[in-house]
C-alpha cells in the first residue's frame, strides 16, 4: 500500500510541472524533466503491470485499469514531448541549478502524496511504524498539535526561501503545481462520485460534501488565480481565506477520537496549510503585489456576498440531510460555522444565546431557519479580525521589505566580491610578465566621480611617468590634480579606468602598491605627541625597514635637514617648516619607487626649498619616479624633466621639459598662464 502511495505520487508533479512549463517558461522544468521526471516516467511505464497489480490485484480491463492506463500514457508522453524538445538544448547545468530542482521537485511530490500515506506508515491496525500510543487528537494545543502548527509556519518560510531569487515564471510553476496537487488530494476525498451518487435508479446528492465550505473554495480558485492572473478573486482569498484557514489551524474541528495521522487529519492539514500559506507566498515571491486598502475593502465585498449566498445555502440545503431539525441549530449544513455551534463551543457558553433569536418559515415540506443576531455579529467579527490582520500584514510587510533591501545589498556585494576576486586573479596574471622592479607609475583612462555628482572630477586621464623622471603636474585649484593623487595613493576609490604603480593595480593590490609609494600631502598630519624619532621609526616599522636601513635614512636626512638637536623633541614644539621636513622624511624612509608630493614646499623657507629640491634629484637620479604638483611654476621649469597641465579633470597638454624650451621660448610661466586661458578659466 506504502509503494503504491509513493508510486501514484510521481505521475502527477510529472503532468503538473511539464504541462505548465509549456505556458510558464524556465530552464529549472527543463533540467527537472532531462534528469528525473522523463526516466522515472519511463520506469512506470516500463513497469506498468506490476503498477495495477499493486493497484486494483488485476489485469482485467475495467474502467479502473483504463483510467490508470490512460493517467500514465499522458505523463508519459508529455515528458517524452518536453525530453524530445528540451534535450536539443545545451543546457550548462550546474550543481546549485540541480539542487534546487530536487528541492523543486520534494515539495511538488509532498503536496501530492495520497491521503493514506502517512496512515500506511503510522496507524497502528497497518502496522508498519504504527502504535497505539501515538495521540488520538490534534487539538487544544496538545504536543501534537503544536508540532502540526510549527510545521505549518516553518514550511512556507522554507519554501520563500528557496526560491524568492528565481524567476516569476518558475515561481508561478511551483505555486500552481503546488495547489493542483492539494486539490487533487482533495478531490480524491470529496470528488464527483462523493457528491452524486446512485441510489435505488434515483440521483442523490451528499450535501454535506459539496465544496463550498470557505477553505474548500480556496483550492479552487487559488490554481486560476495565479495562472490567469486573476487579481480581485486573488486578494479576495488572501484576506478572508488566509485568516480563515490560519483560525481552523488553531482550533481544528477534526473529530474527537481520530488517528493524527489518519486520511482526513492528513486531508484537513493539507488543505488549510495550503489555503493559508499559498496567497501570502504569492505576495511574498513578488507574482501578485502587496496589497492595498482599497482590495481590502472589496475583499470584504466580496465576503459579504459569499456569507449572504452560504446562509441560503445552509438553509435550503440542511432539509436534505438525515436527522435535520430545525429547532437544533447544527444538525443540518454548517458551512461556514454560521448555521451551527461550533464557534460558539470555542467562546463562551453565553454566546448561545444569540441562538436563541431565530427567523423560520415553511415552504412545502421545506423549513428554513436564519439567526438574524448571530450570523451578522459573525460577520462582523469576522471583518474586524481581517482588518487587524491588515495591519499585521503590513508589519511584516516592513520586515520583508527590510530584509529583501539588505538581501539585495548581501547579493549586490556578493557579485561585487566575486569581480573583485576575478580582477585579482587576472592582475596576477598579468604581474607574471611584469617587471616590478622597474618605478612606474601609469593612469589608463581614469575617470573620477564623487558621489552622484555629473561632473567627473578626472576625465579619462591617460599618463605615464617613467624611472628617473621628476614630474611636474601642474594646473589650477580644483582641475583635478589633487583627485588624480588621493585615488593613486589609495585615499579615493577609482571610478572607471586604472592606475598602476610598478605595475601594481592600485584598486585591486592596493597594499602592493602603497608599499611602493611614499606620499607627502598639502597638509600634513602628524602624531605630535611623539618625538620626531619616535613618529620615524613609528613609519618604518610600518613599511618593515630594517634596523640597519632606518638608522642609515635617518641619520641621513636629520643631517641634511639640520633636525639634530629638536629630533629627540615632541613634535608639537616644532615649527611648520620642520615639520613639513618630518612628513617628508616619513615619506622616504623606505626608499619608495614611486615619491608623490603635493605642494610640497609651500610654507618653507628658501635653505629649506633648496634642501627638498635636492633630495628630489637625488631619489629621481637612484632610478625612481618623483611626482609632484606645484604652483610654484619656476621651480618646476628648472627641477622637472617632464611636466603636464590639467584642466577640468582633463590633461591638456603633457611633454618633456626640453621640447617646452624648443617651442615656447617665452618660458614656462607664460605658456602656462596661456594654455589654462585657452581651456577656459584661471580659477575654479
Amino acid at each position: 500500500i506504502l509503494l503504491t502511495s509513493l508510486y501514484e505520487a510521481f505521475i502527477l508533479p510529472n503532468i503538473f510541472i511539464n504541462t505548465l512549463s509549456t505556458f510558464f517558461k524556465n530552464k529549472y522544468a527543463k533540467i527537472l524533466n532531462k534528469y528525473f521526471l522523463f526516466p522515472v516516467m519511463s520506469l512506470i511505464g516500463i513497469f506498468f503491470f506490476v503498477y495495477i497489480d499493486a493497484m486494483t490485484n488485476s489485469h482485467a480491463l475495467n474502467y479502473q485499469n483504463i483510467l490508470l492506463a490512460v493517467n500514465i500514457a499522458l505523463g508519459l508522453s508529455i515528458s517524452a514531448l518536453s525530453f524530445v524538445r528540451d534535450i536539443k538544448e545545451s543546457n550548462a547545468d550546474n550543481w546549485k541549478e540541480i539542487i534546487y530542482c530536487v528541492l523543486f521537485y520534494l515539495i511538488v511530490y509532498i503536496c501530492s502524496l495520497p491521503v493514506n500515506t502517512l496512515a500506511t506508515l503510522f496507524d497502528k491496525d497497518i502496522m508498519l511504524f504504527g502504535s497505539s500510543a501515538l495521540p488520538q487528537r490534534v487539538t487544544d494545543f496538545s504536543q501534537i498539535h503544536r508540532i502540526f502548527l510549527y510545521v505549518a509556519i516553518i514550511v512556507p518560510v522554507c519554501i520563500y526561501f528557496i526560491n524568492r531569487d528565481k524567476d516569476v515564471n518558475t515561481k508561478k510553476v511551483l505555486l500552481i503545481s503546488i495547489s493542483l496537487g492539494v486539490l487533487t488530494i482533495f478531490f480524491n476525498e470529496y470528488g464527483f462520485f462523493d457528491i452524486f451518487s446512485i441510489n435505488d435508479g434515483h440521483l442523490k446528492i451528499s450535501v454535506t460534501n459539496l465544496p463550498i465550505h470557505l477553505c474548500h473554495t480556496a483550492l479552487y480558485v487559488l490554481p486560476i488565480c495565479i495562472a490567469f492572473n486573476f487579481k480581485k478573486l486573488f486578494y479576495f482569498t488572501y484576506f478572508i481565506n488566509v485568516f480563515g484557514a490560519l483560525m481552523a489551524m488553531i482550533w481544528p474541528n477534526t473529530g474527537e477520537t481520530q488517528h493524527v495521522f489518519s486520511p482526513s487529519i492528513f486531508l484537513f492539514w493539507y488543505n488549510h496549510i495550503a489555503a493559508y500559506s499559498t496567497p501570502l507566498l504569492a505576495v511574498a515571491l513578488g507574482i501578485f503585489e502587496k496589497p492595498k486598502m482599497k482590495q481590502m475593502f472589496y475583499s470584504l465585498i466580496f465576503f459579504a456576498i459569499y456569507m449572504v449566498l452560504i446562509v441560503i445555502a445552509n438553509t435550503w440545503l440542511s432539509n436534505y440531510v438525515d436527522g435535520y431539525d430545525p429547532n437544533k441549530p447544527g444538525s443540518g449544513t454548517d458551512y461556514l460555522f454560521v448555521n451551527g455551534t461550533y464557534i460558539l463551543d470555542i467562546l463562551s457558553n453565553k454566546a448561545y444565546k444569540m441562538l436563541n433569536i431565530r427567523w423560520m418559515w415553511s415552504w412545502g415540506n421545506l423549513t428554513f431557519v436564519l439567526y438574524p443576531l448571530y450570523q451578522p455579529l459573525f460577520f462582523l467579527g469576522y471583518a474586524a479580525i481581517a482588518f487587524a490582520m491588515w495591519f499585521v500584514y503590513t508589519l511584516f510587510f516592513r520586515i520583508a521589505d527590510s530584509h529583501k533591501e539588505l538581501h539585495n545589498r548581501l547579493m549586490v556585494m556578493r557579485k561585487e566580491r566575486i569581480t573583485f576576486k576575478e580582477k585579482i586573479k587576472m592582475a596576477e596574471l598579468e604581474n607574471e610578465f611584469i617587471d616590478h622592479q622597474t618605478a612606474n607609475l601609469k593612469f589608463t583612462n581614469f575617470s573620477k566621480r564623487y558621489g552622484n555628482s555629473k561632473r567627473l572630477s578626472a576625465n579619462n586621464v591617460n599618463l605615464e611617468v617613467k624611472a628617473g623622471e621628476i614630474f611636474g603636474f601642474l594646473g589650477p585649484n580644483g582641475a583635478g590634480k589633487s583627485t588624480c593623487i588621493k585615488t593613486t595613493i589609495g585615499i579615493q576609490p577609482v571610478t572607471e579606468g586604472s592606475i598602476t604603480v610598478c605595475g601594481y593595480n592600485v584598486s585591486t593590490q592596493s597594499v602592493e602598491s602603497k608599499k611602493l609609494i611614499g606620499y607627502v600631502p598639502d597638509h600634513y598630519a602628524l602624531y605630535e605627541k611623539l618625538t620626531g624619532r619616535e613618529y620615524i621609526n613609528y613609519i618604518a616599522d610600518l613599511y618593515g625597514v630594517s634596523k640597519a636601513d632606518r638608522d642609515a635614512r635617518i641619520s641621513k636626512y636629520v643631517d641634511l635637514f639640520e633636525l639634530n638637536q629638536a629630533f629627540d623633541n615632541r613634535m608639537q614644539t616644532y615649527s611648520h617648516g620642520m615639520k613639513q621636513k618630518m612628513t617628508i622624511m616619513a615619506a622616504l624612509v623606505h626608499n619608495p619607487k614611486v615619491w608623490i608630493l603635493d605642494e610640497p614646499l609651500t610654507g618653507l623657507d628658501p635653505q629649506s626649498i633648496y634642501q627638498v629640491k635636492e633630495v628630489m634629484k637625488e631619489h629621481a637620479k637612484a632610478g625612481n619616479i618623483v611626482f609632484f604638483s606645484s604652483h610654484i611654476i619656476n621651480v618646476v621649469e628648472k627641477l622637472c624633466t617632464r611636466i603636464a597641465i590639467i584642466k577640468k579633470g582633463q590633461i591638456v597638454y603633457e611633454a618633456d621639459m626640453k621640447e617646452v624650451e624648443k617651442t615656447h621660448p617665452e618660458g614656462l610661466e607664460e605658456f602656462y598662464m596661456k594654455t589654462i586661458r585657452d581651456n577656459g578659466d584661471l580659477d575654479e
